[in-house]
């Protein structure tokens, strides 16, 4: 529905009616105006040159307190509107999130403007053209299928296959929660999972977090584009009545006919920006940080019951610190480090309600608690700690190593595919797609360089010399006589 409302124009927002939108709505643009810039798409430009110690420049843009698409406002619009009200209460939990609730209300504005429905559904207000006015965002999630060929090997790869999953989840939910609604019985011929795709990405690539309001979106203020570092200008906050604006930061200038630039977070890495915003920034020289996933193996007897009790996610974090150095983060791997042998053991407790049984850990004969986190804990006050923590490095090291050889393996076939416009994948993003891959092998090698040295380090402890000793002799005492 949402494409093909893009593409037959009853979805798209004139240019002349922006104006009149703009106006309508009582938002105030102040030495700024919408532009374009090339490879850049929608923008937010200075109109005269811009100077922060001038306070007539330090408001740039004021947005009223209705016009933030938080969850609060797609309540209020709930109140007005029966065919909305039906169709958030059926949602249930979803539709008590900010991104279910605000996703949900995009694509019934959306329907608003169809004129393949059978007849009338919803309320008309300003967020009717806001729709209108959304690009169609170029996400990893709305990649075809040679797209997403190029992210073989990558984290985001992986992130997006599992986006992709939950997406279609989420899909399935609304159409079964909703389907004795009005509103679907109207738009059911012509909705699909693309249209919750569509809605997901103009949600992701312009979700703002507001103090005291949460995730939402901002009309105009999301015209800003991102800028790291010294490049960013311009900074988002909300006024004692609610309204939101963009104020010039301290020490900053721009000069007419510039970009005003706003961060969309410096401390996210390549991947995220990648998935969340559908590009990478000019200047990013490093993929700063990378989730990697870790799995419990299969002869572990234990597999189940750890991750049962785990309590953190799956994996483990790498990150370049800021002299050019790896950082690891995660307790997930703690719990493939110890096993029956170290006298790691679990046994089912009854709950208080007697109705289900309860996994109880226990380390050393010791009551476990706190999960991974809780054991790595207590193995750091053993005696064997360097062990364990050898283990560790070992472990993440050799993680490190399988994704260097996937994305290695994968490199040359994935630069030979044809790309530009005679071809399935646009040179933009067959550009930004290689560049990631750049980006991730060269952290990764980093971080596995960084795990040698660690590993080597922690080989030299007198605790790990003694175990291995004790090791060796214990298995020349297990050899058969006739072997010795």
């Amino acid at each position: 529905m949402i494409r093909r409302g893009k593409t037959e124009g009853w979805l798209q927002l004139p240019p002349e009616a922006r104006l009149a939108w703009v106006t309508l709505n009582d938002v105030h643009f102040n030495l700024t105006q919408p532009g374009v810039v090339e490879g850049r798409g929608g923008a937010l430009l200075a109109t005269q040159d811009l100077d922060a110690d001038d306070q007539a420049h330090r408001v740039l843009l004021t947005v009223p307190r209705d016009l933030i698409l938080s969850l609060e406002r797609v309540r209020e619009h709930a109140k007005v509107d029966r065919d909305f009200r039906e169709v958030l209460e059926s949602l249930g939990d979803l539709g008590r999130t900010p991104r279910g609730a605000i996703l949900s209300f995009l694509i019934l504005q959306a329907s608003i403007s169809s004129p393949h429905l059978p007849y009338h559904v919803g309320v008309r207000s300003a967020f009717s053209d806001y729709v209108k006015s959304l690009p169609m965002e170029k996400l990893p999630t709305t990649w075809n299928a040679e797209e997403l060929q190029l992210l073989v090997g990558t984290t985001l790869g992986q992130a997006t296959g599992a986006k992709m999953k939950s997406l279609r989840h989420e899909y399935e939910l609304l159409c079964s929660s909703v389907e004795h609604t009005r509103w679907y019985q109207a738009v059911q011929d012509h909705l699909d999972f693309d249209d919750w795709l569509q809605a997901d990405a103009m949600y992701r690539s312009r979700a703002l977090d507001f103090p005291n309001i949460g995730h939402c979106m901002v009309p105009c203020i999301d015209l800003a584009n991102h800028a790291a570092g010294d490049a960013t200008v311009a900074l988002y906050e909300k006024t004692a009545n609610g309204d939101a604006v963009l104020l010039l930061i301290d020490g900053k200038t721009v000069s007419r006919g510039e970009e005003v630039t706003i961060t969309y977070g410096d401390e996210k890495g390549a991947s995220e920006m990648l998935f969340s915003y559908g590009f990478l920034d000019s200047g990013m020289d490093s993929a700063q940080t990378m989730l990697l996933s870790l799995t419990l193996p299969p002869e572990d007897r234990y597999r189940a019951a750890k991750a049962r009790i785990a309590d953190c996610a799956p994996g483990f974090n790498i990150s370049e610190t800021p002299d050019g150095g790896v950082r690891w983060e995660g307790d997930y791997v703690w719990l493939l480090c110890v096993t029956e042998e170290d006298d790691l053991h679990f046994a089912l407790a009854r709950t208080v309600d007697g109705v289900e049984d309860e996994v109880q850990p226990l380390f050393q004969g010791k009551e476990l608690t706190g999960g991974a986190a809780g054991l790595r804990t207590r193995l750091s006050g053993t005696p064997l700690w360097d062990v364990y923590h050898l283990r560790a490095i070992s472990i993440l090291q050799e993680r490190v190593f399988s994704q260097m050889q996937i994305l290695y393996s994968t490199e040359e076939e994935v630069a030979a595919r044809a790309n530009g416009a005679d071809s399935a994948i646009p040179s933009s993003t067959f550009d930004a797609a290689m560049k990631l891959r750049e980006l991730e092998f060269s952290l990764l090698n980093k971080a596995y360089e960084t795990f040698e040295h660690k590993k080597l380090e922690l080989a030299q402890s007198s605790v790990v010399t003694r175990y291995l000793a004790e090791m060796r002799e214990e298995d020349l005492d297990h050899v058969p006589d006739d072997f010795s």
